[in-house]
C-alpha cells in the first residue's frame, strides 16, 4: 500500500520538485523522536551530525534575542539546507538576525542559494510585540539594523543575505522572483499576517515550503497576536497545502496548488 501510494504521488504533474520536498519534509518529522542534550544543554537533534557544519549556526543563532530557538530552529535550517540548488528564501521580519543565520547558514554549507530578508528594522510590530522589540533596541544601543549586519558578519554569511529594508508590502511591489522557501516571522496582528500571506504567498513555488512562526494550535494568544494561529487554523490546509506539521511554534506546510489569494 505504502508504496503505490508513492507511485501515485509521482504520478502528479509538479513533480519531481513536490516529491523531494515531501521527502524532506518527512525527514524534518521524523527529528523529533531523536533528541540529544548536547551544546550546553541546548536539545538538537542526533541527525544534525549528517550534516556538518550545520550545529554551528544552530549554536550561532541560539546566542542571538529571537523566537526560534530549539527544536524548531534545527527544523528551519534542515528545511532551508534541503532545498534544490540555487534555492530563494524569503523571510518576513528578520529582526536581530537569529532566524537568518539559520536559514543562511544551511545555504552556505550547500555552496548556494539567498536567503531575502524583509524587514523595516525600525522595532515596528503587533501591540504585543512592539514594546518588546523597543526594549531589545535600547539594550543593543538603539540600532536594529546595525546589530543585524554585525550578527550576520560574526556568522560569517554577508554574501548569503540580501537585505531588504522595508515593510514587506512595499518590498512585494517589486518583487517577481519565484521562492522556495517562505518564512512568515512578522507582525503577528491578524490584518498584518494575512496582508502578508496575501502579497507573498503567490510566489512560494507549487511544491515549495511554507513556515509560519508562531502559528502553534491550542495556545491562547494576545488579541493582537494572534495572527499567524488563525492563518494556520483558517487557510493552511489540504488541498492547497499538504503535510502540515508543527514543530515547537512554528508550522511547516508543502503548498501543492494555488488558491487565488
Amino acid at each position: 500500500m505504502k508504496q503505490a501510494w508513492k507511485k501515485h504521488i509521482l504520478r502528479l504533474p509538479v513533480l519531481p520538485a513536490v516529491y523531494h520536498y515531501w521527502r524532506l519534509l518527512r525527514n524534518i518529522w521524523r527529528l523529533r523522536s531523536e533528541m540529544a542534550r548536547v551544546n550546553e544543554g541546548r536539545t538538537v537533534p542526533l541527525s544534525l551530525g549528517a550534516v556538518p557544519g550545520l550545529a554551528k549556526y544552530v549554536r550561532l543563532s541560539s546566542q542571538i534575542p529571537g523566537w526560534t530557538h530549539g527544536e524548531e530552529a534545527v527544523a528551519l535550517a534542515l528545511a532551508s539546507y534541503g532545498l534544490p540548488e540555487d534555492a530563494i528564501i524569503v523571510e518576513i521580519g528578520s529582526f536581530l538576525g537569529s532566524s537568518a543565520v539559520l536559514l543562511a547558514g544551511a545555504r552556505k554549507r550547500r555552496k548556494s542559494g539567498v536567503v531575502h530578508c524583509v524587514d523595516p528594522f525600525d522595532a515596528s510590530g503587533d501591540a504585543f510585540s512592539a514594546p518588546i522589540y523597543r526594549q531589545i533596541e535600547e539594550s543593543v544601543g538603539g540600532s536594529l539594523r546595525r546589530e543585524f549586519d554585525k550578527n550576520i558578519r560574526r556568522a560569517g554569511l554577508a554574501e548569503c543575505i540580501v537585505v531588504h529594508n522595508g515593510y514587506d508590502t512595499t518590498v512585494v511591489q517589486g518583487w517577481k522572483i519565484p521562492i522556495d522557501l517562505l518564512f512568515l516571522s512578522g507582525d503577528q496582528s491578524y490584518e498584518a499576517v494575512q496582508t502578508t500571506f496575501r502579497c507573498w504567498s503567490p510566489f512560494l513555488k507549487i511544491g515549495g515550503i511554507l513556515a509560519v512562526q508562531n502559528s502553534r494550535q491550542g495556545i491562547e494568544y494576545a488579541e493582537s497576536h494572534d495572527g499567524s494561529a488563525r492563518l494556520v487554523s483558517e487557510t493552511i490546509h489540504p488541498p492547497h497545502y499538504q503535510f502540515i506539521r508543527c514543530i515547537g511554534t512554528t508550522t511547516f506546510a508543502l503548498k501543492m496548488s494555488d488558491h487565488g489569494v
